[in-house]
């Protein structure tokens, strides 16, 4: 969780910083900054009996002081991160450790260029402005349909708040009202609701949003995911997308517009888990396929498809399935299955294969249906149907034999 009052340096100043600080303690113990990052830093398996940066800052600030944590922050700054934060009380002793009287002395000091300088001073003492910022929700809802909501994002991205729009058939909408709390961690936002309910406050659901290591605000787009129960008390999880508005009177129009944009539809339909309220107490009760199981448990093994009459440049393609974790990968070399599922479908009589593959493959995007009861009767000539997109672009649908080698 991000800390309050922490001290943001530019990626630029904190080079500056770290760099001052290995300086000075490889001046009071030469060749310290050989002996490795644990030793040097003062964490994991290092030595206390020699010298680190550790120790130093413990002399100062006569407490004790966590030596991995500038390390991490090394670690920041590599992975690309523009502004690195300083809690205490680093944000202090590192500059006292340095004979400094506080951070703009060290800036004034040791930022030479300008532009630099001028970047750093204004991230430290220009005041914070509370500026919201609006986004359109969408995600795939209760009805095969997509929500809309309306997110406002308050307290420089400390809390939020949702509005969630259902449009009813006399044109009227029905709306819930979430409020967030946002914890930062690493890239991701966290986010845990509550709305209120039969008088009083309850929690919601959780939010994921990935944003990177920049200025989430700056981002036309952020992706993510969230967990909750639907209106139907069914415990969901869905991809979201959130769109930035440029105002409240924007964000309120598209909310309400009925058309949905193709580059939101496309991304996120079906894009939904449902888990039905339900505590199994047998194999046979978690869901109404659990039967089907007996029949999914043979599937295992070696499968060669051949494409009957269709093309003869269409060669078999060759899969295997393991038997401990049902794992799909192909046989042939230079074929890589980027994308696979298996499906029992009509009571579990019918096995549906669906693969996308790269390399040097007769298909792109590949479909099989095959009738399930070879598993059981030892079958040779097994018959099946395919549909799928061939390398050449081509729609292609037929007959094909399955060679199965059931897995020992």
């Amino acid at each position: 969780m991000e800390k309050l009052n922490a001290l943001p340096l530019t990626a630029y100043c904190f080079e500056l910083l770290l760099e001052a600080l290995f300086n000075k303690l490889e001046q009071q113990h030469p060749n310290i900054l050989q002996t490795g990052v644990s030793q040097m830093y003062g964490f994991g398996s290092y030595d206390t009996r020699l010298p680190s940066l550790k120790a130093e800052l413990e002399k100062l600030a006569g407490s004790f002081i966590n030596g991995k944590y500038l390390y991490d922050k090394k670690r920041e700054l590599q992975s690309g991160k523009p502004i690195i934060k300083l809690n205490r009380p680093y944000k202090y002793l590192l500059f006292e450790y340095l004979n400094y009287d506080g951070v703009q002395d060290f800036i004034h000091k040791n930022i030479q260029e300008e532009k630099e300088k001028q970047e750093q001073l204004q991230l430290i003492l220009a005041p914070k402005k509370k500026e919201n910022h609006y986004y359109v929700s969408y995600h795939f809802g209760e009805y095969r349909e997509i929500v809309k909501a309306q997110l406002i994002v308050k307290d420089n991205w400390k809390s939020v708040e949702y509005k969630y729009i259902y449009p009813q058939e006399d044109g009227s909408f029905k709306t819930f009202l979430y409020y967030g709390t946002v914890i930062k961690r690493a890239d991701a936002l966290h986010i845990q609701t509550r709305t209120l309910m039969d008088g009083k406050m309850v929690t919601g659901g959780e939010n994921i949003l990935y944003i990177g290591y920049g200025d989430p605000a700056k981002s036309k787009f952020i992706l993510g995911v969230f967990s909750a129960f639907d209106i139907n008390n069914r415990l969901i999880a869905c991809k979201i997308i959130h769109e930035k508005c440029s105002s409240f009177e924007e964000m309120e129009a598209l909310s309400y517009e009925k058309k949905i944009p193709a580059y939101i539809v496309q991304e996120i339909r079906n894009q939904r888990l449902e888990n039905d309220i339900n505590i199994p107490n047998d194999k046979l009760e978690i869901s109404n396929k659990s039967p089907y199981y007996l029949t999914y448990e043979k599937i295992a093994g070696d499968y060669s498809f051949s494409f009957k009459a269709i093309d003869e440049r269409l060669s078999a393609i060759n899969i295997s399935i393991d038997p401990d974790t049902y794992k799909i990968k192909s046989l042939i070399p230079g074929v890589l299955i980027n994308k696979d599922e298996i499906e029992l479908l009509h009571n579990g009589s019918v096995l549906h294969f669906s693969f996308k593959l790269t390399g040097l493959a007769s298909f792109l995007q590949l479909d099989i249906y095959v009738k399930t009861y070879y598993l059981n009767k030892g079958i040779d000539n097994i018959q099946g149907v395919f549909s799928g997109i061939d390398f050449e672009n081509r729609l292609l649908s037929g007959e094909l034999k399955i060679n199965f080698s059931p897995a020992n």
